[in-house]
């Protein structure tokens, strides 16, 4: 009884969470934020109810594509039944990655008030949920994991593809799921029914249109700095090319660090790997934070620089078009992003380090800072 109760809980706050987040972007309010979706609209894709790929080409994976075009379809390319309708498919997989972690969680016996404040009402959720792809992304992320812990590998892998689809986020832990199968044969078949679907949708959108792989996957890969805390070190967009091989790189060494730690389960292993991308990545958009916060729910543990992070990635947002030139060092946007960066960093350390079974001693962490600060000045 106790659990129904509880869950009906859950469902309540997890709308009123999408309400939120809802009316914060809904376009006919006055003083709306920006959102992602809300853009779209104002291009010939939407508005002229064409196909993604084929008629015009769009920057983002088969499976957003079709989410855009089914929201355009159907609302004939009208600007607030394509925004309810869009919105409507966001709340389906908003609600899926919900009960999804709720359910773990009970399994797991995490105290479900981690779901409410790492989740459910996280800044970061309410401002970013209405926003772009990476509520489906994150739902079939998680849903992918929890099968896969439960050793149904195949399903696991389908719904790992289907992730691929909406962003191409979750390759970064491709590696360490293929490290925990110990068998060569369950390797490959993950391997085949994960690309499998990718590959043969990829594949048939290029023969449609040979500039499909230019048009979705080159256009990020051309895109420059954005929010990433290495912005400082090259404040010129000429040596943006250079940034680029100093995010490649840090990110090959971060990434490998996780991949041969033999600590960390499941959940804590792919919360390290995605904060590595996340923290090492020229392009850390402040929508993508969803991504890493059903984790830190799983996770069960309280972050003291959690809401330092989430109040920085929110001001993103809200200082971006108070400025010029939002890209720039020392423009408020940057600034905030630089502390998100901190504080991601902290928490981190602090999953790698219980993780480890490493002692936590926060005081003396940051005393050789301290020092090296003061004997600066």
């Amino acid at each position: 009884m106790k659990m129904q109760l509880l869950k009906k809980i859950v469902i309540i706050a997890t709308g009123l969470s999408f309400i939120l987040s809802y009316l914060l972007h809904h376009p006919k309010i006055e003083g709306n934020i920006y959102s992602d979706i809300v853009s779209f609209w104002y291009r010939p894709l939407v508005r002229n109810v064409k196909i993604p790929y084929i008629q015009e080409g769009f920057e983002y994976p088969p499976m957003a594509g079709l989410i855009t075009y089914i929201s355009s379809l159907i609302s004939g390319g009208e600007l607030i039944p394509y925004y309810n309708i869009f919105s409507i498919i966001l709340f389906l997989s908003y609600m899926l990655l919900v009960l999804v972690v709720f359910k773990i969680m009970i399994e797991k016996n995490i105290p479900t008030y981690y779901l409410f404040i790492f989740l459910i009402f996280a800044p970061s959720t309410i401002f970013y949920l209405n926003y772009n792809f990476d509520i489906v992304f994150t739902s079939f992320t998680i849903l992918s994991l929890m099968f896969f812990e439960k050793s149904k590998y195949r399903f696991s892998a389908l719904l790992f593809s289907i992730a691929m689809l909406t962003k191409l986020v979750n390759i970064v832990f491709l590696p360490m799921l293929l490290l925990y199968l110990k068998d060569g044969r369950n390797r490959l078949s993950y391997l085949f029914y994960a690309f499998l679907p990718f590959a043969v949708i990829n594949i048939a959108l290029q023969i449609l249109n040979p500039a499909f792989f230019k048009d979705t996957y080159l256009y990020h890969a051309e895109w420059g700095l954005e929010n990433a805390w290495f912005v400082y070190l090259f404040p010129s967009r000429d040596s943006w090319d250079t940034a680029k091989l100093f995010s490649a790189a840090l990110m090959i060494y971060g990434l490998l660090k996780i991949y041969l730690s033999n600590f960390g389960n499941l959940y804590e292993k792919t919360f390290m790997l995605l904060s590595v991308f996340l923290l090492t990545n020229y392009v850390f958009t402040p929508q993508m934070v969803i991504i890493i916060l059903p984790f830190l729910a799983i996770m069960g543990q309280m972050f003291l620089p959690f809401y330092v992070m989430e109040l920085s990635n929110v001001g993103i947002i809200l200082t971006w078009f108070m400025e010029e030139d939002p890209l720039m060092p020392g423009t408020l946007p940057q600034n905030l992003a630089l502390l998100r960066a901190a504080a991601l960093l902290i928490i981190l350390i602090e999953v790698y380090l219980r993780a480890s079974g490493k002692k936590i001693n926060l005081k003396e962490s940051v005393k050789p800072l301290i020092a090296t600060w003061s004997s600066k000045r």
